[in-house]
């Protein structure tokens, strides 16, 4: 018989303050749901990959490299060869892609695992991401994309990678600054972001965020926690879990 066992991971020191003060002494019968949102473009998966392809393939002057973006919004870079007019074009383009568009972003390696961890530690997930639909405005332009392909293809991506959440529910299409009103409103303290503005928004609120790293979100900020790697992301989420339940802090069965 053997005797083998599987060494054990590395043991993550505990950051100062985390989770924070303000999620750990939220006030008198406040809870916490036993939840935690994730952004979905650079957390789950690449947007800017597939558009860089897009980009790249359209203007012979673009050199988008997803892996070098210097800002997050990165159609302002004046290092990427196209200007910003020419990006909106672009990602008005890309809205109505139903092939090679929003159903086509490559999944970040190991996401899907990290998620499944965290779910199985009796965390649930819900996705909050800014897609543009129908109605919305994107850019200068005063007219609506009259377009729901974006948010259809991003439906269908999520159900083909077999993300372990439930599209009709755990899916929320908002702008990124209604992401710390959500949270708030729905009593999730903890928000895995790559957008260090609505990171920092967040910490603001007196909630927590973890970013993941990127070339574009250095930051240092009170009750936001940047990750040295992606590798360390689902530890992260259940321990910051793990000391809310053990003080009694989750509504436990609450979503």
């Amino acid at each position: 018989m053997s005797t083998s066992r599987k060494k054990a991971g590395p043991q993550l020191s505990k950051p100062r303050n985390w989770p924070p003060k303000s999620v750990l002494e939220p006030g008198t019968s406040h809870k916490w749901v036993p939840v935690v949102a994730f952004d979905f473009h650079e957390v789950v998966v690449s947007f800017m990959e597939q558009f860089a392809r897009v980009a790249n393939a359209s203007y012979p002057g673009a050199n988008l490299d997803a892996s070098k973006a210097g800002f997050y919004n990165f159609g302002y870079d004046p290092e990427v060869g196209i200007n910003p007019v020419e990006f909106q074009h672009l990602f008005k383009h890309f809205c109505m892609l139903s092939s090679g568009g929003y159903g086509d972003l490559p999944m970040i390696p190991g996401i899907k695992e990290q998620m499944e961890a965290i779910k199985a530690a009796g965390i649930g997930i819900t996705i909050l991401t800014w897609v543009p639909g129908a109605t919305d405005v994107v850019g200068d332009d005063k007219n609506p994309l009259h377009s729901g392909i974006a948010q259809r293809e991003t439906i269908r991506l999520i159900e083909k990678l077999g993300l372990p959440v439930d599209v009709d529910r755990d899916v929320k299409f908002i702008s990124p600054n209604q992401k710390p009103g959500y949270l708030g409103k729905k009593h999730i303290p903890l928000l895995v972001e790559d957008n260090r503005t609505t990171a920092v928004a967040v910490a603001d609120m007196a909630h927590a965020a973890i970013l993941v790293p990127t070339s574009y979100n250095q930051v240092t900020c009170p009750n936001v926690l940047r990750l040295k790697s992606r590798d360390e992301l689902s530890a992260r989420v259940i321990g910051f879990y793990e000391e809310l339940r053990s003080r009694g802090l989750l509504l436990e069965g609450r979503r």
